[in-house]
């Protein structure tokens, strides 16, 4: 009954898990850049902004620094936070010369990252005249720029946690198979001192007959001193006699000390058969641990497969 409750349990649970791990699958993050009005140190101009699910701020900043220096020699200064890269000529985007001024602002689940293009004194902003194709192209290759590093930034996020995830899947195997093979040795042992329980139960009927020998020999013996006249022999005799008596005391110990061996083994036995029914439940557990980390693992490369 407990064991049938207990995997009733098991199943509600792991149907619980499949069903939010489903449902991540749905609300993948979706990168997209605006064109909005932003405050920065100029006051509110004409923005870019992106933001990056889940990202780390350290890592993003370096990262978007590092993009932006490409190919100038020229170099980023930080100042309040905001980041300026000044009199540069970026021919991925246009071949005029511009600044380029940047916030990453923390937020709950992401980082907005906010970019303003000043050319000429003038922040950057699509032209609403669609017959100016050159702001058309501008906008776009800002655009194409920036979705590609969010989406690269995110997709190492991603990468990040699904390495994570896959080192705790691997972990939760080598725990398993430490289990089975803890449940091997346990069993090894058990079929060992089965086969020293035989040995000594051999060795305790081989004793029981020595005794009854030696008790037989001891017996005929006394009924030969009772015909000794002689002070001399019987003083022999008696020393013999002893020593019979010795030697029967020592099968009686070495008999005691079998038993003793088998009452130990069996006790092991004991102990090693309830180890390996804790090791096999636990083995169960570790299973449905693995189950649903491997679910998991799948619902991340789904998530990093998504990104694009």
């Amino acid at each position: 009954m407990k064991t049938i409750l207990r995997t009733l349990l098991t199943t509600a649970c792991i149907s619980i898990c499949y069903l939010f791990m489903s449902q991540s699958v749905f609300s993948q993050e979706v990168i997209e850049v605006k064109n909005l009005q932003a405050q920065m140190s100029k006051g509110t101009q004409p923005c870019y902004q992106v933001n990056i699910p889940e990202a780390d701020m350290n890592t993003v900043q370096k990262n978007w620094i590092k993009k932006i220096q490409e190919s100038t020699k020229i170099k980023v200064v930080e100042k309040d936070q905001e980041l300026l890269l000044a009199g540069v000529v970026k021919k991925e985007l246009t071949s005029d010369t511009i600044n380029i001024y940047s916030l990453i602002i923390p937020k709950e689940n992401y980082l907005e990252l906010n970019v303003f293009y000043e050319i000429d004194s003038v922040f950057f902003k699509l032209n609403e005249d669609k017959t100016d194709l050159a702001s058309e192209k501008i906008d776009n290759s800002i655009r194409n720029y920036l979705l590609s590093f969010a989406t690269e930034q995110y997709r190492l996020v991603v990468k990040n946690e699904l390495e994570d995830e896959q080192n705790e899947l691997e972990t939760m195997q080598a725990d398993l198979e430490k289990l089975v093979k803890e449940e091997e040795n346990l069993r090894k042992d058990n079929a060992s001192l089965e086969t020293d329980i035989e040995d000594y139960e051999r060795e305790v009927a081989e004793t029981d007959k020595n005794i009854e020998l030696k008790n037989q020999e001891i017996l005929n013996h006394t009924l030969t001193m009772q015909t000794i006249t002689g002070e001399e022999a019987r003083k022999v005799a008696e020393d013999d006699h002893k020593d019979l008596e010795k030697e029967k005391k020592q099968l009686v110990k070495d008999r005691g000390k079998a038993k003793e061996g088998i009452s130990d083994s069996k006790s092991k036995i004991e102990k090693n058969t309830k180890a390996i029914e804790e090791s096999l439940k636990d083995q169960e557990a570790k299973k449905e641990e693995i189950e649903i980390q491997t679910e998991v693992v799948k619902q991340v490369e789904e998530k990093l497969e998504g990104i694009k």
